[in-house]
């Protein structure tokens, strides 16, 4: 049988090195009998407690402890040592100044060869700054979950099975709904978007934004029905909270999205009075045109354009911006023009809309309807005034020309009756007389005077209907028309040895070429009669003068005084007394021209250095 080896003993232990390692531990350490009482406590046990080992020998030690941990701990230490079990807690040290400091109390039980108690060896640790951090974080947590359940901001948070686990009372005020309600139940979303098509089409563009995006709106329905718009924004890919698998933010905009539809729907409204403003001030505003281009503007101002149908009846016309339908759902305004009622302006929604002010329109709406009207009434009483006054302005100068007539009349016609009344008294005295040869010499002048009045009342009367004759509506080709005038005036040209010089080029115009012909004859008829001396010339052209095109026909004739200028366009006016002529051919011409939209003029450097007769018209071509 085999002899067991002997045991080894155990290796004596440095007590002296122990006491060193002891006493400098980072750690305070005690020792205590069966009872509790302090045996030994080293350096960092002392500092923690403000005690000396003296003062804490026996049951000085538990002095050491706070007050308000003492019972606790005691009730610990005895529970422990009872039931033989280690001893572990977080209390308090105070010291004689006040100082206190969270510690972890630990102890095990030491027992003698035999197994009874001898006593306890234990340690404190100084957790006093980790115990201060943990009640900083504990604050500090505090006060952010405070601030994310009071802030004015919605919070919202996802679980990782798409339910909400985060919902703050903002998005409580906002959607009604409280967090008992929304948290955690399958129903929320529908709750919210309680139409399939928009939840299903918002949820696929979640899925495809992931946990990234922002200003993102959504229409919301609350718990009382009304329709709430709120703009989300989602950064959980960046800032990943545990527990969370998507967490967002959502401001309300309610207000400010019906602000800003608001604001959108007053712009088109002035921006719809002011385009008609700018018609309204057009030059020589027809009113036909004015109406279609007013029409047209007024689907765009309203709330509904794409569905919205207008027109203006004026009179006996009716102007439509299509496509145009006429619905029962119906917004108009009296047209009023010098105190009657004079049309009406009418809007259509061509679809049923949501009850507003008046049927499906806003109160805005009718205002800008009824500034509408007033505006076109305004504009009507304008354009009929401008025509009152055009009409009285050609009346005033139709009885001016008038007067100017009768005064033409009595004084030129004066002279031949004058003399038809000398010779037919001296006539009367012939005859009486006997005088036959003389008689005759009366008759002839009495003749020749009568002749003459009839062909200056002939005049009179071609002057006279001038205005009402001239269409100036067809395309003429002034060249032909000189051409033509020279070819018939060439025997008069001849014998007066006259050369024609004449521009290669013309534009065409809008006018009366029968009249505009009579104009041509007029003004070389006119330059034939006061010709100069030879060598003997008319040209006849155009040229450039700013906008215009101005024609010309002149000559170096006998010249006129710039005094004379107004004066050769009256009615039996001549420059000359020896020229023939009975001095209407010039009024003619001036009449023709301003029927035309022109106006006719005289350039001449004075007597003997010729002249030239100018005119433009109101429609050229090219």
């Amino acid at each position: 049988m085999a002899k067991t080896p002997p045991r080894k003993k155990p290796p004596r232990i440095n007590l002296q090195w122990y006491e060193t390692l002891t006493e400098n531990s980072p750690v305070g350490i005690f020792f205590t009998d069966a009872k509790g009482n302090c045996l030994q406590v080293n350096r960092t046990w002392c500092e923690i407690a403000g005690m000396t080992p003296e003062q804490a020998k026996g049951r000085g030690w538990v002095g050491a402890i706070h007050a308000d941990d003492l019972e606790r701990v005691t009730t610990l230490w005895y529970e422990s040592a009872r039931n033989n079990h280690p001893f572990q807690a977080e209390y308090r040290f105070c010291t004689p100044k006040g100082k206190s400091t969270w510690v972890i109390g630990r102890a095990n039980a030491k027992l003698a060869e035999d197994g009874t108690l001898e006593g306890y060896i234990g340690t404190i640790t100084d957790i006093d700054e980790i115990k201060q951090t943990a009640v900083d974080m504990e604050q500090s947590s505090g006060r952010i979950r405070t601030i994310l359940a009071h802030m004015p901001v919605i919070l919202f948070a996802f679980d990782s099975q798409g339910l909400l686990c985060a919902w703050n009372h903002e998005a409580e005020r906002v959607t009604g709904y409280p967090a008992s309600e929304m948290i955690g139940s399958p129903g929320a979303m529908k709750r919210l978007c309680p139409n399939p098509d928009y939840r299903h089409q918002m949820l696929d563009a979640y899925r495809e934004r992931g946990n990234d995006f922002r200003n993102w709106d959504w229409e919301l329905v609350a718990k009382d029905g009304t329709i709430k718009t709120v703009m989300f924004a989602n950064i959980a890919k960046y800032y990943p909270i545990k527990g969370w698998a998507s967490w967002g933010v959502g401001v309300d905009m309610t207000l400010c999205r019906q602000t800003e539809h608001a604001l959108r729907e007053r712009v088109k409204e002035l921006s719809c009075l002011y385009k008609l403003s700018m018609l309204s001030n057009q030059p020589n505003l027809d009113l036909d045109n004015f109406f279609q281009e007013a029409v047209e503007l007024l689907p765009e101002s309203w709330q509904y354009p794409e569905i919205t149908s207008a027109r203006i009846i004026y009179e006996d016309s009716i102007f439509k911006a299509e496509p145009f339908d006429v619905t029962p759902w119906k917004l108009a305004s009296d047209i009023h023009v010098r105190d009657r009622k004079a049309g009406l302006v009418e809007i259509y929604y061509r679809e049923e809309r949501p009850q507003e002010a008046e049927g499906a329109f806003l109160i805005e709406e009718r205002l800008l309807l009824d500034e509408i009207a007033l505006q076109l009434s305004r504009t009507i009483g304008h354009v009929l005034a401008r025509q009152d006054l055009a009409l009285l302005n050609e009346i005033s100068a139709k009885a001016e020309q008038l007067e100017n007539f009768s005064h033409t009349i009595s004084h030129d016609l004066r002279t031949p009756l004058t003399a038809i009344g000398g010779f037919a008294e001296l006539l009367g005295k012939q005859l009486g007389q006997g005088k036959m040869d003389q008689a005759q010499l009366c008759t002839e002048q009495i003749v020749a005077n009568t002749r003459r009045m009839e062909r200056r009342l002939e005049e009179i009367l071609k002057l006279a209907k001038i205005g009402r004759l001239i269409e100036p509506s067809e395309m003429v080709d002034l060249k032909e028309i000189i051409a033509e005038t020279l070819k018939m005036m060439a025997r008069q040209l001849q014998e007066a040895h006259i050369d024609i010089e004449v521009s290669s080029e013309f534009p065409r115009v809008v006018g009366d070429s029968t009249r505009l012909h009579e104009v041509i004859e007029n003004l070389v008829d006119n330059a034939i009669r006061y010709i100069g001396e030879a060598p003997n010339k008319i040209a006849i052209g155009c040229r450039r003068q700013g906008t215009e095109t101005v024609f010309y026909i002149q000559d170096n004739g006998i010249g006129i005084d710039p005094q004379h200028f107004e004066r050769i366009f009256e009615l039996f006016k001549r420059q000359a007394k020896t020229a023939g002529g009975e001095g209407v051919g010039l009024a003619i011409s001036k009449r023709i021209i301003e029927a035309h939209g022109g106006r006719i003029w005289v350039e001449s450097a004075g007597e003997g250095a010729g002249a030239c007769f100018c005119f433009t018209l109101g429609k050229v071509l090219d």
